[in-house]
């Protein structure tokens, strides 16, 4: 139900000009009422003072249901909602269908999101790329787009050189085939110290990794070999955090649409010449040059993201191609976009880059290059050795200790990235991260797990079997308090709110709705006896608690956390 819709309809004052619908808001507390028009915005126009415009619209709205009094306070008219009446026509309306949309229907939006440098370990950076991808993906699938979501893994370029040169020179491909990852890159680290004091070994692993480039029947095996082991350690830790990619192809596939990319440029005549190397000038753009070219003739970044792009617009044919990376690769991003429109590819205005802040532990910035620091494998077994202390000494009788312990790590990681606005940097609270009270995943989970308790009970009391014969339309809800009704409101505006989190491409517009329904929920609780005796006032709490439920079941999807049946 539209609410501010059915308020707009009841005005018969004629304001020329007048958007009601879009100019009535939310109040910003209970005792001015549920919503409110603010009637500046037509003082000038009508020479008269806001106190006076709201007077006439007033006295102009029809006698209704809808609204149990109006009130006008500094400029403002005030409506106060029949909550009974609204509440029951909301849940009677509400299915659990109509919170799948089918906007997106016959459309495709391609995900560029995780993307490993399968020659470093996974840092906790690489959280907010993975978890903000798959929550927007799934978001978008709730609106019924068909979602495509691509991994471009790294496994090109000169730290394979450097990984291969350390385990020629200090280890073996045994010991890699043994102890996997930790061997690769105790290799690599140590490589990039000892070049340091020997500079000539950047030309060794330059001259290794050329020969992956040519497939040298010694080398590219070893090579092969260590993205098998690289993406095997990356995906066991997406399926950790519960995401599965389409498309795992990354730039040495995409490597072998340089030449075309190049050929494209000149005929356009972009490529311009730059001390042996190429480049196209984006000057005239304010946009700083891009490099396409070496001056050994190697390829850079752009160079393959050009050719991904046409590549996935042939397969998947896709409406929208989203980039979600950090805002540190702002330009790189903008300079993409612009030559693909410069080669003609029309495809260039569904390109997006989905950029946010950083994201870091309470030690400082995140590091992998010289060492083991921030692995995202790391904060892993914390989360999962934290939701492990906290639920010890807790019974269960419906799910394993073990499996909520995962989902509750689970759900502390990625609710710590979601919670933030994207853009913004966020530092992960690794104690009050796991607290049972405040703004946590936790709360959260806790929260599903009432709302479950509550239903059970009630399927298992006497009154429960007296009510089969009454149906939905017989609640009774007169018995909702201002909390109840908040909660209802939550319920009937969240579609709303998943639209303008689509919109705004942010997700933690619907985090932050998410722990509000909560909130209000645990306060209704805790003041409201729900299994009260009598048949109709409880039928009318346990259709809220139902609706509920199923409203943050599909938040709790969107935000990548598992609901818990008890916990």
């Amino acid at each position: 139900m539209n609410i501010k819709h059915s308020l707009a309809s009841l005005i018969t004052e004629k304001i020329e000009g007048a958007d009601f619908e879009n100019l009535i808001i939310e109040s910003i507390s209970q005792d001015k009422g549920d919503y409110c028009l603010p009637c500046f915005s037509f003082a000038k126009a009508l020479h008269q003072s806001p106190q006076q415009i709201a007077e006439k619209i007033k006295s102009s709205i029809k006698p209704n249901s809808l609204i149990e009094k109006c009130e006008i306070v500094g400029g403002y008219l005030n409506f106060f909602l029949n909550k009974a009446e609204l509440s029951a026509e909301i849940l009677a309306e509400f299915k659990p269908k109509n919170l799948k949309l089918d906007e997106g229907k016959g459309k495709v939006i391609c995900i560029d999101y995780g993307s490993p440098n399968l020659a470093k370990y996974l840092h906790i950076g690489h959280l907010k790329t993975i978890i903000i991808g798959e929550s927007m993906a799934r978001l978008f699938a709730q609106f019924g787009y068909t979602v495509k979501r691509l991994n471009y893994i790294g496994d090109y370029g000169t730290p394979f050189g450097k990984m291969i040169g350390g385990m020629f020179k200090w280890g073996s491909l045994a010991d890699v085939k043994k102890r996997g990852n930790d061997a690769l890159q105790e290799y690599y680290v140590r490589f990039n110290k000892e070049e340091e004091i020997n500079p000539e070994l950047s030309q060794y692993a330059r001259d290794i990794f050329k020969k992956i480039e040519l497939k040298d029947k010694e080398i590219y095996p070893v090579y092969e070999k260590i993205i098998e082991i690289g993406l095997k350690e990356a995906k066991k830790m997406f399926d950790i955090l519960g995401v599965k990619f389409d498309d795992y192809r990354g730039e040495m596939y995409y490597n072998q649409f340089v030449p075309r990319t190049i050929k494209m440029l000149e005929k356009k005549h972009l490529l311009v010449d730059s001390e042996g190397a190429k480049i196209v000038d984006l000057s005239a753009f304010d946009l700083t040059s891009s490099l396409m070219l070496k001056s050994d003739g190697t390829s850079l970044y752009t160079t393959r993201d050009i050719g991904a792009a046409i590549e996935r617009k042939k397969e998947y044919n896709f409406d929208k191609l989203i980039y979600v990376t950090d805002v540190a690769q702002t330009l790189n991003f903008k300079q993409l976009f612009k030559i693909c429109e410069l080669l003609g590819l029309e495809f260039y205005k569904d390109m997006e880059h989905l950029a946010y802040g950083r994201f870091s532990l309470p030690d400082g910035k995140i590091s992998s290059r010289r060492g083991k620091q921030a692995v995202l494998s790391d904060l892993l077994e914390y989360c999962l050795a934290k939701a492990n202390d906290i639920i010890k000494d807790r019974h269960f009788e419906i799910e394993k200790p073990d499996t909520v312990a995962k989902k509750v790590a689970r759900a502390v990681m990625n609710y710590s990235v979601l919670r933030v606005e994207r853009i913004k940097d966020c530092v992960f609270d690794t104690e009050k991260s796991f607290s049972f009270d405040g703004e946590t995943a936790p709360y959260m989970q806790y929260t599903y797990t009432r709302l479950e308790s509550v239903l059970r009970k009630f399927e298992a009391s006497k009154i429960s079997k007296s009510m089969a014969k009454l149906s939905a339309k017989t609640a009774d809800y007169s018995c909702f308090d201002t909390d109840a009704f908040e909660i209802v409101k939550y319920i009937n505006d969240f579609v709303s709110t998943m639209s303008l989190a689509l919109n705004k491409r942010d997700i933690s517009i619907i985090a932050k709705r998410v722990m509000d329904m909560c909130k209000s929920f645990n306060h209704f609780y805790v003041t409201n006896k729900i299994l009260d005796g009598n048949a109709r006032t409880t039928l009318a709490k346990i259709e809220l608690v139902k609706a509920l439920k199923e409203t943050l079941k599909v938040g709790f999807k969107i935000l990548c956390i598992d609901p818990l049946k008890e916990m």
